[in-house]
């Protein structure tokens, strides 16, 4: 009977915790999950907050080379419960998900595979064992697969390396331009012929916003497709950077974080930097 009291009366004398995007940025991944459970009340009526903290989950993610497992957030949820009812309905929860089979592990209705948003970044590029080898293959034209690209992009923290035969998008321009203005040290490498174009961005991120940027001054094409970022993570496929690839082509890109891909693409730039420089 007490224990019954109690559970009623925890919700009311247990303090409501907040946590901000800056608090949890200084967080453990375990310290991340057990602040924002027990802040639910406060984030999910807060758009603001629920969308940065989204941000800090995704670079947990990034840091650990894959996110937390559904029994971790599972836990955590229940951790943060006041009372027994919650719990039960939480571990209710857990036992349907993990009954669904597939459709707990990214399988929606009908056979359609939701990708996931990010590749997570591999620092240790000696690792070989595969354990931790990202390969994600996107198609265009695909509203999806475009946010995906710029979220990549955005993603850069330390490098962004790109070589590709043109830049008409100005959403791309744009985020090469916000990783640069945040301190990412950009690269840009492109056809010569293509920089001068009517409407082409190359010039534009060279002149304007003073990013480092090399063509290949010759008459045959510069025509690659791909980018390295933060030396970890490769861009790469039939995908020019233009509007029509985005809206109108059927195109594709694979997002991968295999070391041998990463060493292959990197050297490839670094050897074209030289060459055209």
């Amino acid at each position: 009977m007490s224990g019954l009291i109690l559970n009623c009366l925890l919700p009311f004398v247990r303090p409501p915790r907040t946590v901000t995007v800056q608090e949890a940025q200084s967080l453990s991944l375990n310290d991340y999950l057990d602040a924002t459970f027990n802040s639910a009340p406060s984030i999910v009526n807060d758009q603001s907050t629920r969308q940065g903290l989204v941000g800090v989950y995704e670079n947990h993610a990034q840091k650990n080379g894959s996110a937390p497992s559904l029994q971790q957030l599972f836990n955590a949820a229940r951790n943060a419960c006041a009372v027994d009812h919650d719990k039960d309905v939480i571990t209710w929860l857990e036992t349907l998900i993990n009954a669904s089979g597939n459709n707990a592990a990214g399988h929606q209705p009908g056979g359609h595979v939701t990708p996931p948003t990010t590749p997570p970044h591999n620092n240790n590029n000696n690792n070989n064992n595969g354990s931790n080898i990202f390969i994600n293959p996107i198609f265009f034209p695909s509203e999806q697969s475009f946010q995906q690209l710029i979220k990549t992009l955005d993603g850069a923290q330390k490098s962004l390396d790109i070589c590709v035969y043109t830049i008409t998008d100005d959403h791309l321009a744009n985020a090469i331009i916000r990783a640069h203005e945040r301190g990412v040290k950009v690269r840009i490498i492109s056809d010569s012929e293509k920089a001068g174009d009517l409407g082409s961005d190359v010039n534009r991120l060279a002149s304007d916003h003073h990013i480092p940027t090399r063509c290949d001054k010759s008459t045959s094409f510069m025509h690659h497709k791909f980018a390295v970022v933060d030396d970890s993570l490769v861009i790469n496929g039939s995908y020019n950077w233009t509007k029509g690839a985005r809206f109108d082509n059927r195109e594709n890109l694979t997002l991968t974080n295999s070391p041998k891909a990463v060493q292959g693409f990197k050297g490839e730039f670094d050897r074209l930097w030289q060459e055209f420089a």
